[in-house]
């Protein structure tokens, strides 16, 4: 992308005679007409032209912001009880087409040899994630739901699903399915002074849904390279069934491999899950003694089996079209360390084998509803509200030592008049002779404003507070909290341990009204702090904080429409430094949100 955007700058400024040689214009129109006309004087020009720019860039209609709504529903409650006669699935190309205008065909070069060399998604691959069928009875839960389990797809970008009704006949009618591809192949890389990296992702592999993800790094002092690669199926025929392989070659020897068969709670509608894990691990610890770290090889083995049920509460009762869940399910794992560390350095024999049962009994809500400018400009996204709560028990037997395990999680999430907000708890402990031992506790919420219009400018509000807290832990440092984890700051390291922490986000989106020559800007500042602590009191301790200022860039115009640009400024990072300046460490989707489904079971995990 950087090489591309030189040469675009190159490109404006072999404009500057023809500028220099018309009328001051203020349209934007006439920018890109004299880049137009430009274009015509050589076969670089003309090359370097549709390389950049769209054939359709000078229709005026092209150059005012189009105001779009948020998209009604086409489903309608019409449909249902009907006889599905047939289903139709059109999926498209992602260069110059559109599923809510039949009519838009790609109109540059590029579009249709970007199209040319692009695999369309199957159509079997949008079929396997429809929950109705042919000849079975409409129900327009399940049509909604199907567009939203499409739209999760990473490889979909837009897609409508239409019931369309027959004139001939008032008891059937027929589906259409209207599916807008992205573009699935995605490469990415960095280089530094000391280590560079290549990294290459195909989302939708020969259209069938599949995912290949392959990344090389080279360190170049001391002389190293690692390699990752994984391969996934994200649905095996409609079973909604997941399949992961992986291979993972680090730096210092270390490695991985892993294979992962399971099927989650997809959906309110999906009444069994499960799965089976297996991993194999070859790490390199540091372990402090004194002043140093002393690096010792630790190999394990981890296998994991669990399996869930649903059961829909209140069956003949649905109020707002709303499903509740009864969810029950047990897990089993087993990790089995092959090469430990010595006793001297695991003094309190934290990396030995253990086996664990977990289990839950809960109710689950979940339910979604449709937005835009939150994460991405003008795109609609689902947004998951509803609320769980799970009551966890568990066994585990571990160092000749068996010990009870409870636990509960709660979290519930709702679009208010004043924005959404969702919020968690948890607590989990295990019992040893009726001392409580490894105890976590966490809560936490997620806040975003409605969207804000000053004048013309649009804006949001994200803030997300966390709370961590740890009792009797295990004494070794793989059992502490650090600040360089998903409830972190994104760019510090793990040296620095405690047993309890707290980190607040906050962060402003904008979206520049118009457009500046055809360029549309998203700007936001993002405030990260956190703090760790022992024995003293929590927000007595170091503050430790990050300051990020980045740039969603859009252009109409231009084939590749949209990049980003992030700085971050950390006033200082223990055994690194003070004042450092990072590029490209955070991103505006970042604040993700929380899931109300249930799943796998699992300790309430403390990081």
């Amino acid at each position: 992308m950087d090489k591309k955007i030189v040469i675009y700058f190159l490109f404006c400024f072999f404009c500057e005679g023809v500028f220099a040689q018309v009328k001051e214009k203020d349209s934007t129109t006439a920018i890109y007409q004299d880049i137009h006309n430009l274009s015509k004087k050589s076969k670089f020009n003309k090359f370097v032209y549709k390389l950049f720019f769209r054939s359709s860039a000078l229709r005026v209609e092209n150059l005012i912001p189009e105001k779009k709504a948020i998209i009604k529903p086409l489903i309608t409650n019409k449909s249902n009880g009907k006889i599905i006669r047939n289903i139709i699935i059109e999926t498209l190309d992602p260069f110059g087409q559109s599923v809510t205008n039949e009519t838009k065909k790609p109109r540059n070069g590029f579009d249709r040899f970007g199209n040319s060399i692009h695999l369309k998604t199957k159509k079997f691959t949008i079929r396997n994630l429809l929950l109705f069928r042919k000849n079975g009875i409409c129900d327009s839960l399940l049509l909604k739901e199907s567009e939203r389990l499409i739209r999760s797809q990473r490889y979909v970008r837009e897609v409508v699903v239409t019931p369309i009704f027959l004139s001939s006949t008032n008891d059937s009618i027929d589906i259409k399915v209207r599916v807008l591809d992205s573009w699935s192949l995605v490469p990415n890389g960095s280089y530094s002074s000391n280590q560079s990296s290549i990294k290459l992702i195909e989302r939708n592999l020969f259209g069938f849904g599949h995912q290949i993800t392959g990344n090389l790094e080279n360190q170049f002092s001391p002389k190293e390279q690692a390699f990752f690669a994984r391969y996934t199926i994200n649905n095996i025929k409609n079973s909604f069934i997941r399949f992961d392989l992986e291979y993972t070659s680090e730096f210092s020897n270390n490695s991985r491999r892993s294979v992962n068969l399971s099927r989650p709670f997809y959906s309110v509608f999906a009444r069994n899950a499960g799965g089976v894990y297996f991993e194999n691990t070859l790490s390199t610890e540091f372990f402090p003694v004194a002043d140093s770290l002393v690096i010792e090889p630790v190999k394990f083995e981890f296998q994991e089996y669990w399996y869930g049920r649903a059961f829909r509460l209140g069956k003949n009762i649905i109020k707002d079209n709303v499903y509740t869940n009864f969810i029950t399910a047990v897990s089993y794992n087993r990790k089995a360390f092959l090469r430990k560390p010595d006793k001297t350095l695991d003094t309190s024999s934290f990396f030995t084998s253990e086996n664990n049962i977990i289990g839950y009994v809960g109710l689950s809500k979940q339910q979604f509803y449709q937005d835009k400018y939150i994460f991405n400009y003008d795109i609609i996204e689902d947004i998951p509200y509803g609320q769980n709560i799970a009551l966890i028990f568990g066994y585990q037997d571990k160092n000749d030592i068996s010990r009870l395990y409870s636990g509960i999680t709660i979290s519930h999430g709702k679009k208010y008049n004043f924005g959404y907000l969702s919020s968690f708890i948890e607590w989990g402990s295990f019992y040893n002779k009726d001392i409580t031992e490894q105890t976590a506790f966490k809560v936490g919420f997620n806040y975003f404003s409605p969207l804000i219009n000053l004048g013309k400018w649009r804006f949001r509000q994200f803030i997300k507070p966390t709370y961590i807290w740890g009792n009797n832990r295990d004494a070794s440092f793989k059992d502490q909290l650090s600040l360089n984890n998903y409830y972190g700051i994104e760019g510090f390291n793990n040296r620095i341990l405690s047993s309890q922490k707290w980190v607040f986000s906050l962060q402003t989106q904008s979206y520049v009204p118009g457009s500046w020559y055809g360029f549309r800007f998203s700007p936001y500042i993002n405030i990260s702090t956190g703090s760790l602590a022992e024995e003293k009191a929590l927000f007595a301790s170091k503050v430790y904080s990050k300051f990020s200022l980045g740039i969603q860039i859009n252009n109409d115009f231009l084939v590749f429409n949209s990049f980003q640009i992030s700085f971050s400024y950390y006033p200082l990072i223990p055994f690194e430094g003070d004042n450092i300046l990072k590029t490209n460490s955070f991103e505006n989707t970042d604040l993700t949100l929380n899931d109300f489904q249930l799943g796998k079971p699992t300790h309430i995990r403390y990081e």
